[in-house]
C-alpha cells in the first residue's frame, strides 16, 4: 500500500498522468474534493470535483486541502468502461492520525459515459498564470511512503 503523510491545513498539488494504453482512469480521495488547476500544461478555470476521469495519454494537476479530521483516508484509482472492476488504492495519512483508513472505499462513477463527457465539457482554459508552491518530497527509506508534512 502506498502511504502519503499530510499536515492538516496545507494544500497539496497532485500531478496525475494516465500512461496507459487503453483505459480511462478515475481518481478520488475519500471525503476530499479536488480542484482542477491544469490540463496538459495549460491552466484551467478552477472547478472542483469529487472524482476525476483521466483519459489515456492525459496529464492534469489538482489541488486538494487537508481540511478533514486527522485520520487516514483512502485514495482510489479505478479503470473506467471495462468489463471487470480494476482498482488500486493508496492512503493519505494526516499528522496525528490514530488508525487505519476506515469506511467503504469512495465509490466511483458508474460506466455511464455522460459523467465523463460532462466533466470534459466543464473544463475551461485560462491564460492567467497561477503560482503553485512545490514542496520537496521526503521519502522515508520506503518507496511506498512519502512524507509531505515537512
Amino acid at each position: 500500500m502506498f502511504l502519503v503523510f499530510l499536515c492538516a491545513g496545507k494544500t497539496y498539488r497532485l500531478r496525475i498522468s494516465n500512461v496507459g494504453l487503453q483505459n480511462t482512469l478515475n481518481i478520488r480521495i475519500q471525503e476530499h474534493n479536488m480542484t482542477l488547476v491544469e490540463v496538459e500544461g495549460t491552466h484551467t478555470v478552477q472547478n472542483t470535483y469529487s472524482s476525476l476521469d483521466v483519459h489515456v495519454g492525459q496529464s492534469l494537476s489538482v489541488l486538494f486541502t487537508a481540511d478533514r479530521p486527522a485520520k487516514d483516508y483512502h485514495v482510489v484509482v479505478s479503470a473506467r468502461f471495462t468489463n471487470a472492476t480494476l482498482l488500486s488504492t493508496a492512503v493519505v495519512r494526516y499528522a496525528g492520525s490514530s488508525g487505519p483508513a476506515s469506511g467503504p472505499l469512495p465509490a466511483g462513477p458508474t460506466d455511464d459515459v455522460d459523467f465523463s463527457l460532462n466533466q470534459a465539457r466543464s473544463i475551461r482554459y485560462t491564460h492567467v498564470s497561477t503560482h503553485l508552491d512545490r514542496s520537496t518530497l521526503a521519502v522515508n527509506g520506503d518507496l511506498n511512503q512519502v512524507d509531505l508534512c515537512i
